[in-house]
């Protein structure tokens, strides 16, 4: 596990995964990552490469022959590389091996940066196709958010407060894990949602053109708060588990297959196309007070 400090703030890093597993505000003395209780979740903020979501029958296509990924990908159950350590920042690594090439016919690197500030912290991803054919993937985060922030006050005290008011669907999944291909209403010229653990008691809430590149949460009843910023994430998630004290905000870019799904990789609703040698790179960011 790797630290990195601020005069105001320390943040905690796991190799494997390269997992955000701790973010501490000194001066409040208040711990905004969810703890990874395996009673309920036992992540904190997983990397989800090389897809998001989950595939139909767990399997894709590509160049005639079939493979195997697990939800989510295999990104955040491998052992990343400390490229660099510095006080307040720090990158971590992970290249295609043959592991990885048995399950994922791509050669790629990698690379997750963290930047923190007194009350920011910024993650950045950087995808590199280090092969000779095109390559396909998505990425997305998975931070969870312990909640109540604030001990004494209760889970239901909170609400997501959008950037914008918005008119927006969720996408739910069915019962065989798939998502639905046409929206239900959820966001109804809305720019708040106040928290009940039973809105997550069908899994996620998936969002695919939200206006807002930032949603907050926090408390009437408390100074104390989160605010996420995703401008380069087209896909949002917010999921917790079922009566869990946490919640996830999620950017994505990419999401879980349609049930109608074709099964060949470059046809996968979100997936992004790298050219040989080819780089791309999106940031999402934390601001916690």
């Amino acid at each position: 596990m790797l630290t990195l400090e601020t005069p105001a703030a320390r943040v905690n890093i796991l190799l494997k995964g390269a997992e955000l597993c701790s973010l501490y505000h000194k001066e409040t003395q208040t711990e905004y990552i969810w703890d990874g209780n395996p009673a309920f979740w036992n992540k904190h903020s997983p990397i989800l490469f090389p897809i998001v979501g989950t595939l139909k029958n767990d399997t894709f296509s590509h160049n005639g022959l079939l493979y195997s990924l697990p939800r989510h990908g295999f990104a955040r159950d491998m052992n990343f590389t400390a490229e660099q350590h510095g006080a307040d920042q720090a990158t971590f690594s992970l290249q295609s091996d043959a592991e990885t090439l048995a399950k994922y016919p791509f050669l790629f690197c990698l690379k997750v940066h963290y930047k923190l500030t007194d009350d920011h912290l910024a993650v950045r991803y950087s995808v590199e196709n280090t092969g000779d054919d095109n390559m396909y993937f998505s990425i997305g985060g998975h931070p969870a958010f312990k909640i109540p922030i604030n001990d004494a006050l209760q889970f239901e005290d909170y609400e997501l407060q959008f950037e914008q008011t918005e008119q927006a669907d969720i996408y739910p999944l069915n019962h065989d894990g798939h998502l639905v291909q046409q929206g239900i209403p959820f966001l109804q010229h809305a720019a708040k949602v106040s928290l009940k653990k039973d809105l997550f008691y069908d899994d996620a809430l998936i969002f695919k053109q939200l206006n807002s590149k930032k949603i907050r949460l926090a408390s009437s009843k408390d100074k104390r708060y989160i605010e996420v910023s995703f401008e380069q994430f087209p896909y949002l998630g917010i999921w917790s588990k079922k009566d869990a004290n946490f919640i996830c905000i999620e950017p994505w870019n990419g999401v879980t297959d349609v049930e109608s799904a074709s099964g060949l990789l470059a046809e996968k609703e979100g997936i992004c196309m790298l050219e040989p040698q080819q780089k791309w790179e999106g940031s999402w960011q934390i601001q916690f007070g």
